[in-house]
């Protein structure tokens, strides 16, 4: 028997594009109540792994909902109790269960929100880079005024940028940010600095911003456990802060381009790299293991589950590599990059961004295509 809970694990797997948003459910299956994925890749640490259960046959389509002209809805979307949040060029909130709009503002919202708990507002916050810095929205949407669109929709941006040095990015180039303990971490919107807001009112609380190189640095999605910032730059930065001070505990200068986010467990700091694989130490960034994957990572990000890292290479295979040990424990064929998740032994991944693909996390073997 499918379980209820299965058809919200798929709606989180970042199946939004063009003007579009679908999601995907085993068949005849009704939800229960709403499991959460408050922000991109699950968690602070981005484990992308949930305890809950996703299909594992009898997969189809359960609903599209066909956007506004405004929506370009590509970023991973989020479930936070029984709204379902996509952004592109806006943010859109729809019901995971029919699909139907409850409200959606334009903006300059092109990557993932972030679920943050607040202290002065009764419902929560979603952090969202957009152009002019990292943006607070209320999660219901503001107080709708008929064709006027909302107001009330924005609660405070911050950090504001310089006049003189205006943030320099594109859409749909933003980190998306990280919640945490009533704080949330994020990238600066020209992703040269990292910055750590008060999910009540955006007020910073620390901004670090690499000095003494020789080159800038791009900051990814940090991750973020037991009171550490982890956060990788591109080229080859590696670094950990303390989430409420933001005093630098280590930093490292690997011998490979880190161009994607970090996965923090209890005693791994995981990377991937356009080469391999790697566990730093949490405690001092040393190298713990390293495995070399043989492909030419520049848009996959791992998932860690059960002891385990599940790696794209982005050269015709995912790896599934042992986390103690740093061996590979099967490789199964799979094309073009992706940021898998994980469900109840199942490694869920969209492949080529049209494709969805279920694997045994135990074994590699496809599930269904």
């Amino acid at each position: 028997m499918v379980m209820p809970s299965r058809r919200r694990l798929l709606q989180t797997l970042g199946l939004a594009a063009g003007a579009s948003a679908v999601a995907v459910t085993a068949g005849g299956v009704q939800p229960d109540q709403p499991t959460s994925w408050p922000m991109a890749r699950h968690d602070p640490a981005g484990t992308a792994r949930t305890a809950d259960a996703g299909p594992k046959d009898g997969v189809e389509l359960a609903w599209t909902h066909d956007g506004t002209d405004w929506f370009r809805g590509t970023a991973e979307p989020i479930l936070v109790g029984d709204t379902l949040y996509a952004a592109g060029a806006g943010l859109l909130a729809l019901d995971p269960e029919t699909g139907r709009r409850r409200f959606g503002t334009a903006g300059p919202y092109d990557a993932s929100p972030a679920r943050a708990r607040t202290s002065v507002y009764t419902t929560p916050t979603l952090g969202v880079p957009s152009q002019s810095g990292i943006v607070g929205l209320n999660s219901s949407g503001g107080l709708g005024l008929l064709d006027l669109g909302s107001v009330g929709t924005e609660r405070w941006t911050a950090p504001t940028p310089d006049h003189d040095h205006p943030f320099a990015s594109m859409p749909g180039e933003h980190a998306t940010p990280v919640a945490a303990d009533g704080v949330v971490v994020s990238p600066t919107p020209d992703r040269e600095s990292l910055v750590a807001l008060d999910a009540d009112d955006g007020e910073v609380r620390w901004q670090a911003t690499p000095t003494n190189d020789n080159a800038s640095v791009t900051f990814t999605r940090p991750a973020v456990r037991d009171g550490v910032v982890y956060a990788t730059a591109w080229p080859y930065r590696v670094s950990a802060y303390d989430l409420d001070s933001g005093t630098r505990q280590w930093h490292r200068e690997l011998d490979e381009q880190l161009l994607q986010a970090p996965v923090a467990t209890e005693e791994h700091v995981v990377v991937l790299s356009r080469e391999s694989v790697r566990s730093l130490d949490p405690t001092d960034g040393s190298t713990q293991w390293r495995y070399g994957h043989g492909g030419n990572v520049t848009e996959s990000t791992p998932a860690v589950a059960d002891g385990v890292v599940f790696a794209p290479t982005e050269d015709g295979v995912l790896d599934a590599v042992d986390l103690a040990s740093g061996e590979r424990a099967w490789r199964a064929p799979f094309e073009g990059n992706a940021a898998p998740v994980v469900g109840d032994g199942v490694v869920y991944a969209v492949r080529s961004q049209s494709e969805l693909v279920a694997l045994e996390a135990d074994s590699g073997v496809e599930r269904f295509r």
